[in-house]
């Protein structure tokens, strides 16, 4: 999946804020709620690995924009005839929390 991350970007063109400081700002002006500066300054400086839907809900709200400004996921590009499956089996045995399931028949 590709997903491009432009929150510093967007910020600095159409907003003017540079800093973390200045976003937390407006969006306890605009929402009342506060999300702490060491959290913004991380969503400004690089791609988030997870996210709170409130906290992008905050962001957007206190914006006055759309989400897509800002964020974008595409498809990720698959080769074909590859298939590959989520699943137990194809998680290695050095990661498996047990090393086989039991037998339900054993089982009465």
């Amino acid at each position: 999946m590709a997903i491009h991350w432009r929150l510093k970007t967007y910020l600095a063109t159409s907003h003017g804020i540079y800093h973390a400081t200045a976003l937390q700002k407006r969006i306890v002006k605009k929402t009342g709620f506060l999300i702490s500066t060491p959290n913004l300054r991380s969503y400004m400086n690089r791609k988030p690995k997870s996210i709170r839907l409130k906290t992008l809900e905050l962001i957007v709200t206190a914006l006055e924009c759309e989400l897509s400004h800002f964020l974008e996921i595409k498809p990720a590009e698959i080769s074909v005839g590859e298939t590959k499956k989520l699943s137990y089996q194809n998680t290695p045995l050095s990661k498996r929390a047990v090393d086989q399931f039991p037998d339900p028949k054993n089982y009465k």
